[in-house]
Parts: structure tokens; sequence; C-alpha cells
């Protein structure tokens, strides 16, 4: 399988603080992997400098076979929701596609946008003002915005917060969706729920590094009732 991102011993640290500790693992090409790990274990931190707007203190990430940061045209390939997404609130969706399709210098094809919109669920208010969008209706903007150029990499932190049951099934198959198009996923989130029902591997991050990394199906059916109680020791272990 062809390797999208690796991440090889990378370590970030605040102050005396040390948040990413000899951290190591893998994308591969057409799947979603899953991010997993308490509030505070480090997931944006990582995503960040996966993305490069977070410096490392040391290690290595390459992305599509080129170091972060060495490559600024890589960025085209990659798309992102990255913590709350942010808009000019006064323009609409339509707008913000077009808007990010220039900046990603890809055509801008008013059909495109409006297929994008429509696979996210704004079709119905693609012309109304983002200040009159709810918390889920922005979420589905952000995803909207970082598919709008087609990446080959799309990185998500904790995307299914403030959706309700029904927009989490359609994101999910959405995921599914662009993985089967050709997309590689990112998907980070504190919640065993979220990352079971959508991840085909999983990464526990724990004390800033890969405390396991496993096949979701083959955990889930060796570890079988227990799956959730194996995960949660992880999450909040010792390093081992």
């Amino acid at each position: 399988m062809k390797t999208i991102v690796e991440v090889n011993a990378v370590e970030k640290s605040y102050g005396t603080t040390h948040v990413i500790d000899h951290c190591s693992f893998k994308i591969y090409e057409g799947e979603i992997y899953g991010l997993l790990g308490i509030n505070g274990a480090g997931k944006t931190t990582l995503m960040k400098m996966i993305l490069g707007l977070q410096k490392i203190d040391g290690g290595s990430i390459y992305v599509m076979g080129k170091e972060t940061g060495s490559s600024p045209e890589n960025l085209s390939n990659i798309g992102s929701v990255i913590e709350n997404p942010a808009f000019y609130e006064h323009l609409n969706a339509e707008e913000i596609c077009f808007m990010h399709l220039m900046l990603m210098k890809k055509k801008a094809d008013i059909a495109d946008i409006s297929e994008t919109l429509r696979l996210v669920g704004l079709e119905q208010v693609r012309k109304k003002p983002i200040s009159q969008y709810s918390l889920g209706m922005k979420q589905r903007l952000g995803l909207a915005r970082a598919i709008i150029h087609r990446p080959r990499l799309l990185i998500l932190d904790e995307p299914l917060n403030g959706l309700d049951p029904v927009a989490i099934m359609e994101m999910r198959k959405l995921m599914a969706q662009l993985v089967k198009e050709g997309m590689s996923i990112l998907l980070s989130s504190h919640i065993i729920g979220e990352i079971r029902h959508t991840a085909h591997r999983i990464g526990i991050l724990s004390e800033g590094y890969i405390k396991q990394e496993f096949s979701m199906a083959e955990k889930a059916a060796e570890c079988g009732e227990r799956f959730e109680d194996y995960v949660v020791e992880l999450m909040k272990g010792e390093r081992i």
C-alpha cells in the first residue's frame, strides 16, 4: 500500500510541557485512520504539525513523500478542518467555496460547487449568509470547503461535533464515499464510538505517542463487548 502520511519520532513541547513524545505512525492511501485520545492528548497539535502550521521540535513528517513545509504546493493536495471552522459570515456557502478554489488555484466551476454542497447537505441553503448558519451547518460547510478542490488527503479534527444523529450518519457515509474515490482521511476524536464506526485503523494517542495501533475490525472482533473498556485503559494508561 502507498504511504500518504509518515510521522517519524515526532516531538513537540510548549515550554517545559512535553505534548508529543517520539510519536510515529503511517496513513495509507484509501483508508480512514482514526486518531483517538482524551481531550488534551495532543491530537490537534499533531494535525497542525502535519499541515505545517506548527513547528516540529524533533523527528520528521512526510506527506505524499515530501517533508512537511518543504513543498508549499503540496497544500493543494490537502483539505482540512481543524478546531472550529471560521468564515466571512456575510458571505454564503457558494462564495466561500469559490474563494477557496481561487486560493487553491483550481478552476471555480459552479456545477462542482453545487455538487459538493449537495454532498454535505447544504444545497438548499447555499445562498443563505453564513451568519444565519447553526453550528452543525458550519461544520458541514467546513467539510465542503475542505473537499471542494478534491484533495488526496483530508484531515478532520473532531468533525462530528455539533451534528445531530442523522447528520452523523450522513457524514460517515460521505467519508466512506470519499475514500472510495481515492481520498485518504485522518480523523481525530475523543469519542470511541465515532472512531469505531468510521475508521479502518486506529491509533491510540496517549502520553504523547501512539500507544497502540490496530485494525478496527480485527480488534473489535477480538475484544467483543470488552472493546470500549480495552480502549479506555489504553487512553488513560501509563507509557508501555
